[in-house]
């Protein structure tokens, strides 16, 4: 007597499949999850990038009003290191130190700058108090020293070679250059600029 033969999938048959569907599965979201994060690593970095780029140009733009470098200001520094003080034609100065955040909304080390306020039109409002703020947030607290001025009889201000903000100047032509350290998690980022004293 024989047995017919019904058609379809074994146990063992049907456990295969869904053993290899399960690891393609799970392979897939893995390879969506690196994809998400690597997202999120690169908007970091590109929005760290701009912010680096938006105190170049207000490092810049206080530089290209200024007359001289000063002395010591009477900004609070709170345990920061002054590192840039800018005198302007009209008196007033400006600031910008170095070192531990002053609340501890930041993320570790900022750059402060202590000077007039700008008004809504994006000029500085000459009838204003000086205003100490955090301008970039998330410096290299320790950075490399800083080699990289460009400028053939130059001195490093306030030691800064070693400072996230490292600044250089010559005197002679009253040309400034200087570099800004940033650190998002693992990765390094660095920006600086150049401009020339008014005076």
């Amino acid at each position: 007597m024989a047995f017919a033969r019904q058609s379809g999938f074994s146990l063992i048959e049907l456990l295969l499949a869904s053993s290899l569907g399960l690891v393609i599965l799970l392979a897939t979201i893995k390879a969506l999850l690196a994809e998400q994060r690597l997202g999120q690593t690169l908007g970091t970095l590109l929005q760290e990038r701009q912010q680096l780029q938006r105190a170049n140009s207000l490092i810049a733009s206080d530089l290209r009003r200024g007359v001289a470098i000063a002395g010591p200001g009477s900004c609070p520094l709170r345990g920061r290191e002054p590192v840039l003080q800018i005198l302007h034609g009209d008196g007033s100065s400006t600031t910008y130190s170095v070192g531990p955040a002053p609340s501890p909304i930041w993320r570790g080390w900022v750059l402060m700058r202590c000077g007039q306020a700008f008004g809504l039109d994006g000029q500085v409002n000459a009838a204003a108090k000086p205003q100490n703020r955090v301008v970039l947030d998330g410096l290299d607290p320790q950075p490399d020293p800083w080699q990289g001025c460009a400028l053939p009889e130059a001195d490093a201000l306030a030691g800064s070679e070693g400072l996230p903000l490292a600044v250089c100047h010559e005197p002679t032509t009253q040309l400034l250059q200087w570099q800004l350290r940033l650190r998002v998690g693992k990765q390094r980022l660095q920006g600086g600029g150049s401009a020339l004293l008014n005076g």
